[in-house]
C-alpha cells in the first residue's frame, strides 16, 4: 500500500527541529548578552534584535524575562559541569585535570557570573534563584566525587569533599581579579599556581 502522508519539502527542517534551534540561540544570546550588559540593563527587545526574531516569539519559548534568564544560567552551569567533568574523568592525575579545569575557568571568569546572578536576584521568584543555585551545586558534586576518589586512593588527605570543592571553587574566583592574570604569561600558568596551593598549601617541605 503506498504512503499517502504528507512529505516534507527537501531542505526544510522540520517544526520540531526549528524550535529547537530558535530556543538555544536565544539562549545563547541572552546568557551574552546579560553577561557583557548585566540582567537589569538587557531587555527582550534586544536579545530579539540580536536572534533576528520578535519579542512575541521569545514570549512563546519563555514565559517572562526572568524564566530566559533562569534557564540561560541553568545551561551555563550545565555546560560547565559537563566540561567539568571531561576534564576530570580523562586527566590521567587529579592535578592535570584541575589545572585543565583552572585554565578554562580563569579564560572564562566566574565571578562576572556571580555578580550577575547577584544583581538579577531581586528580580527573580525563590523557586528560579533555588533552580539556579542547584545547578551550580552539581559543579561541586562532580569535584566532590574526584575529590573522594584520590581520598580513597590515598593520593589526598581525608577531608570533606564537598568543602574541598567549594573551596577549589572559591580559589578561581581570586584568580578572576582584574590585575591578577596580569601578572603571569597565561591562565596555564597562573591555573597551575592555583592549584599547587590548592594540593599543597603554602608551607614549605
Amino acid at each position: 500500500m503506498p504512503d499517502k502522508s504528507p512529505k516534507r519539502l527537501p531542505g526544510r527542517p522540520k517544526q520540531a527541529d526549528t524550535q529547537i534551534s530558535v530556543q538555544q540561540t536565544i539562549i545563547l544570546t541572552a546568557s551574552k548578552l546579560f553577561k557583557e550588559y548585566g540582567y537589569e540593563t538587557v531587555t527582550l527587545q534586544q536579545i530579539g534584535k540580536r536572534c533576528n526574531v520578535s519579542k512575541p516569539t521569545i514570549y512563546y519559548h519563555f514565559a517572562s524575562k526572568p524564566e530566559l534568564f533562569k534557564v540561560a544560567m541553568i545551561t551555563m552551569f550545565q555546560n560547565v559541569r559537563r566540561v567539568t567533568s571531561e576534564f576530570l574523568d580523562h586527566a590521567e592525575h587529579l592535578e592535570d585535570g584541575l589545572i585543565q579545569l583552572a585554565e578554562a575557568r580563569l579564560a572564562n571568569p566566574h565571578a562576572e557570573v556571580e555578580t550577575m546572578i547577584r544583581e538579577a536576584e531581586p528580580f527573580l521568584e525563590k523557586n528560579q534563584i533555588q533552580e539556579i543555585r542547584e545547578a551550580e551545586a552539581r559543579i561541586h558534586e562532580v569535584l566532590a566525587t574526584h575529590f573522594q576518589l584520590a581520598m580513597d586512593q590515598q593520593t589526598l588527605r581525608e577531608d570533606d569533599p564537598m568543602f574541598l570543592a567549594e573551596t577549589f571553587s572559591t580559589l578561581m574566583l581570586m584568580g578572576n581579579r582584574e590585575n591578577t592574570p596580569q601578572k603571569y604569561e597565561s591562565n596555564l600558568a597562573l591555573g597551575q599556581r592555583l592549584v599547587g596551593i590548592f594540593l599543597r598549601g603554602t608551607k614549605s617541605t
